[in-house]
């Protein structure tokens, strides 16, 4: 049996035999159908590995279908596709991740065809499963790499300036080729090869950061931290220990925190923070907006940066709702006296809302997708400040 099966339910034939040549073209073997209960009975009998689910069916909505999966705890990727509003979509998205369901994105139609194969090939890559062997191995020989993705200083006059940079983790997997995160951190979080991993990721950046220096590129590099390391009451000793082996200081570093982590045991978190800002690391909020935590406990954090979580940012200039929130997280960032940081900009539109909000950094594909150090390195020379 073909190990890639693609199961496809939409109202209109037309976009069924679309989206199965296309498959078919990435090597999925497809079935495909515009009726719910042959949909139900073709997921028992095929077991697919990933199902493009449209939302409008007649006779039974999308919303009904991720429910059925979900009750029969569905493993296989999920797609969905639609012609209804994009906020409706990412809704729907949101709902079968509640769900515990394995969401692969959503596609509005029409359906272009490069989104489509990208999509189709992504999950055929995530059908591949890595083993807590393998990541042991990956660190111990090298075998990961830090891609850096560059961050923009927002000036009034509209100029800019690249003056740091988040480093990525990414596996060079011999049999895989490139793996992103997703495809390992949670390997490495529930295996507890997390903190090797990190300190891999804390080691690597440092050293580039002292790199960029030398060749006159004073560059600050952000790390993330997973949560599980807000326990370890060494940590902030490691980081300083590395920091003083390259001949760097801690305000070159900051280090990207949740706010759902931040907020799990806060007085053992208060401590580890706390020991940082000390050694003048900066510390960010990271994905702001998309926890629950208590803004007492957050006026509490010794935290410098709040970090827009990019779910809003995307919408915002579509989204009046969206831009709201990102209006309120800016003012209240700036009560607290912490710089802003916008990820995920992709359009002119939401860099300009971003600028009337008095955010200080943006990221995101609107200037570059995440580089290897030494393209970062040629795309800050060449960087022109009047771009963003």
């Amino acid at each position: 049996m073909n190990p890639n099966r693609l199961l496809v339910i939409d109202d209109e034939p037309d976009i069924c035999e679309f989206i199965k040549d296309a498959a078919e073209g990435t090597g999925f073997e497809v079935t495909a159908t515009s009726d719910p209960d042959d949909f139900r009975s073709s997921y028992r009998d095929i077991s697919p590995t990933v199902i493009i689910l449209d939302l409008q069916i007649p006779d039974a909505d999308g919303v009904e279908l991720l429910r059925y999966l979900a009750e029969d705890q569905c493993g296989a990727g999920i797609l969905l596709i639609s012609g209804v509003d994009s906020r409706v979509l990412s809704t729907a998205r949101r709902l079968g991740a509640s769900r515990g369901l394995n969401m692969l994105g959503s596609l509005q139609k029409p359906i272009m065809l490069d989104d489509l194969d990208a999509t189709l090939r992504q999950a055929m890559k995530r059908e591949y499963s890595v083993t807590e062997r393998d990541l042991k191995d990956a660190i111990d020989n090298g075998h990961l790499c830090l891609h850096y993705q560059p961050k923009v200083s927002l000036r009034s006059d509209s100029n800019s300036q690249i003056d740091g940079a988040e480093a990525l983790v990414r596996w060079q997997h011999p049999q895989h080729d490139l793996l992103m995160p997703d495809e390992f951190i949670p390997l490495a979080e529930e295996s507890g090869l997390i903190s090797a991993l990190t300190d891999f990721v804390l080691e690597e950046a440092i050293k580039q950061m002292r790199l960029w220096r030398d060749d006159g590129l004073p560059m600050s590099v952000a790390v993330n931290l997973a949560p599980q390391l807000l326990h370890q009451m060494d940590l902030p000793d490691r980081v300083g220990e590395m920091l003083k082996s390259h001949d760097m200081k801690g305000d070159n570093l900051i280090l990207e925190i949740t706010e759902t982590a931040a907020m799990t045991d806060t007085t053992r978190t208060m401590d580890i923070l706390t020991r940082f800002r000390i050694k003048d690391i900066g510390l960010s909020i990271d994905d702001f907006g998309t926890g629950y935590s208590s803004f007492v406990q957050l006026y509490r954090m010794p935290f410098s940066e709040l970090k827009i979580d990019k779910s809003f940012v995307l919408d915002m200039h579509q989204d009046e709702e969206a831009e709201i929130i990102v209006r309120s997280i800016a003012n209240l960032g700036h009560n607290l006296g912490l710089s802003l940081c916008a990820e995920g900009v992709e359009t002119r539109e939401s860099l300009d809302l971003l600028r009337s909000f008095g955010c200080e950094k943006m990221q995101g594909y609107l200037v570059s997708r995440p580089l290897e150090a030494d393209a970062l390195g040629d795309f800050v020379a060449d960087w022109d400040p009047q771009t963003v």
